[in-house]
């Protein structure tokens, strides 16, 4: 029997080009691949492929967070990009959120490869707004569930991609902060050409970290803070603006 999914649109996806070069697009903490449909349309009229893994423990139920640790995240990812390299001459890496932190691993990582193009960060997980959960012992805390606030369905073909878990284990969260150390303490290795698209108005991902930690990305050659927008730059009122901008910078790679 193959995976349930929550939604069609928690599917990973691969939109294959007959050009040479490819997006990894990585999903945030909670979220699925669907959220990147709008985008992974405009970069694939662009010319390019496009590929939206599921990470593990997303797209079907928060019970199957538990017993996930940040290394299968980044072991995911890290399968995918290496698979996208054996294909593809060129590979750019697109994550938002804990994506983008997953991001930033797999450039730092790879910094010696050729082949990687451009990132870009779309409100990177550097530091939970919400600072209460640094005061949490993970390794003794009991496994509850955390509510999440939930998305209304706007009837405008989006909906799909608006999905996330309704809950998420605390225990996980602790696995987030983990995989957010892991990826700060690498960022000065990093050697893609980078762009950092965040909001002021972030009520996830503190706006203020991700500036401290973006700042020490040597490749660092575009930045755009919006004041208004969602932490989902994906789907907030600067939706387009934030496509538009994305799809230029990749396709600006020579």
């Amino acid at each position: 029997m193959g995976k349930v999914y929550a939604v069609p649109e928690c599917a990973p996806f691969l939109m294959e080009n007959a050009g040479t070069a490819c997006c990894l697009c990585i999903h945030g903490f909670t979220g699925s691949p669907g959220l990147y449909i709008p985008l992974a349309d405009r970069l694939f009229e662009a010319g390019f492929g496009v590929s939206a893994p599921l990470l593990p423990g997303h797209g079907t139920s928060p019970e199957d967070l538990n017993g996930v640790s940040d290394d299968d995240w980044i072991t995911s990812a890290s399968l995918e990009l290496e698979r996208l390299l054996s294909r593809y001459t060129t590979v750019h890496i697109i994550g938002l959120s804990m994506g983008g932190t997953l991001a930033s691993i797999l450039a730092a990582r790879h910094a010696e490869v050729s082949r990687l193009g451009r990132m870009v960060l779309l409100a990177p997980g550097f530091g939970l707004k919400d600072k209460r959960y640094y005061a949490v012992d993970y390794d003794t805390v009991e496994n509850r569930m955390i509510p999440l606030p939930q998305r209304q369905p706007k009837g405008d073909g989006l909906d799909g991609t608006r999905y996330g878990y309704p809950a998420m284990p605390l225990k996980s969260v602790g696995k987030l902060i983990s995989l957010t150390n892991k990826a700060k303490a690498l960022l000065e290795n990093i050697r893609m050409p980078t762009m950092l698209l965040y909001t002021a108005a972030d009520v996830t991902a503190d706006p203020d970290e991700c500036e401290q930690a973006v700042g020490k990305i040597k490749s660092l050659v575009a930045s755009k803070r919006f004041e208004q927008s969602e932490h989902n730059l994906l789907l907030g009122c600067d939706r387009l603006e934030v496509i538009d901008r994305t799809v230029g910078f990749v396709a600006a790679h020579s």
